[in-house]
């Protein structure tokens, strides 16, 4: 990756990949055509979830050992694979056959797009740009996920369910394509076995506070980010909005979160890890509390708050563990920080079910936005000591 056409091959690939056209929608389609209520749609994706997590950190090794392009290549084939499983014989069984192929595909693709990138700028000796690069890619990713959003729910037309799996398993091949033209980093004869490169990943967090305090700093972004997502479609549905609609709001908050992906180097390079842990705190809690308290279809507004977090979250954790990953293990670290988060977030996905299932979905939001406070002012006890490390460069 030695100049702009390489980085557009990567921003290429982000954008393709992240074409899910089923996003805005998929609550809708488990509950009309697979017949799912939204507690079992929301165990589903604690299922998800949790295999996701299992399989992070292995897969990370294997990234980080075999190749971290061909686990981008398998990712998106993968995705394609589970829609068309799911349009082809929609119940139960392959709702959680799709979930197992949906969940193997984010676990291959954790940590080693990140990682690629890192290493590939810094084998060209353009390390500098790789904050700004890392933002730009997690904006593009953003504007594609946003378009295919709006795309999607409009070929619905209200009831044309499938259609937006089968425009997602065309995308992710072309994602695939993609892929296959990133850079691959030259791997030792002598590379160690991935337990060897897990044990070393676990040493280093085990070790350095900093890489502690920026996964329990992905716990919080993550599940904050994935209560919005997870409880949007059947909150949209509580105060009227049409499901046509549905892919403008998912769209709207794409765009904020582009926009502030791309201009997230500068806020971290003025605000630093404490402060940007606080907004992270901020943001997602108003926003939680603010869906509580609204029941008219204008609340659809709030969901945009979604947006500022991920435009956050998805390009400075990435940066962060980066500057302190060693090269050896960087995507098997980047997997450990996501599996840990991935964990938290089934867990927490499995108690939205219940929560949803005994105090509905605004009741569910406000207790969301407390969690969310409590964990940020916990994160921001322990900051003074390990966040400001976040700033070093890894050797």
């Amino acid at each position: 990756m030695d100049g702009r056409p390489r980085l557009g091959a990567f921003y290429l690939y982000q954008a393709t990949a992240n074409c899910l056209f089923f996003q805005p929608i998929f609550f809708v389609f488990y509950g009309q055509v697979v017949g799912l209520s939204v507690p079992l749609v929301l165990w589903l994706q604690s299922y998800n979830l949790a295999l996701r997590s299992l399989l992070e950190l292995p897969l990370g090794a294997l990234a980080d050992r075999w190749s971290r392009r061909g686990c981008l290549v398998a990712s998106v084939l993968l995705v394609a694979s589970g829609a068309l499983i799911l349009i082809a014989a929609p119940s139960l069984a392959t709702a959680v056959l799709a979930e197992t192929a949906f969940g193997t595909a984010h676990a291959l693709r954790s940590g080693a797009d990140s990682a690629l990138l890192y290493d590939a700028l810094a084998t060209a000796g353009m390390l500098e740009r790789y904050p700004e690069a890392e933002g730009r890619a997690r904006a593009v990713g953003s504007l594609g996920a946003g378009t295919a959003a709006v795309v999607g729910s409009l070929m619905t037309g209200g009831t044309q369910l499938h259609l937006p799996y089968v425009a997602a398993a065309i995308a992710s091949c072309l994602a695939a394509v993609a892929a296959a033209r990133l850079p691959e980093r030259r791997h030792a004869s002598g590379s160690p076995a991935r337990a060897r490169l897990v044990r070393e990943a676990l040493g280093v967090a085990a070790r350095q506070g900093a890489v502690g305090w920026t996964i329990a700093l992905a716990v919080l972004a993550v599940v904050s980010s994935h209560v919005y997502y997870f409880l949007q479609q059947p909150y949209l549905a509580s105060i009227g909005v049409p499901v046509t609609a549905f892919g403008f709001v998912f769209a709207g908050t794409k765009l904020v979160t582009a926009a502030t992906a791309s201009v997230t180097h500068r806020l971290d390079a003025r605000l630093g890890p404490r402060a940007a842990a606080g907004v992270m705190t901020l943001i997602p809690a108003a926003g939680l509390a603010g869906m509580a308290a609204v029941t008219h279809p204008l609340g659809a507004l709030l969901i945009a708050s979604r947006g500022l977090l991920d435009g956050l979250w998805e390009p400075l954790l990435n940066v962060y563990m980066n500057r302190l990953a060693p090269t050896r293990v960087r995507a098997t670290l980047l997997s450990l920080q996501n599996l840990i988060a991935r964990l938290a977030l089934s867990a927490a996905l499995a108690l939205l079910g219940l929560a949803v299932g005994g105090i509905g979905i605004r009741g569910t939001l406000a207790i969301a936005a407390a969690c969310t406070l409590v964990a940020g002012a916990v994160l921001a006890a322990c900051a003074r000591r390990a966040a400001p490390a976040c700033r070093s460069e890894a050797v």
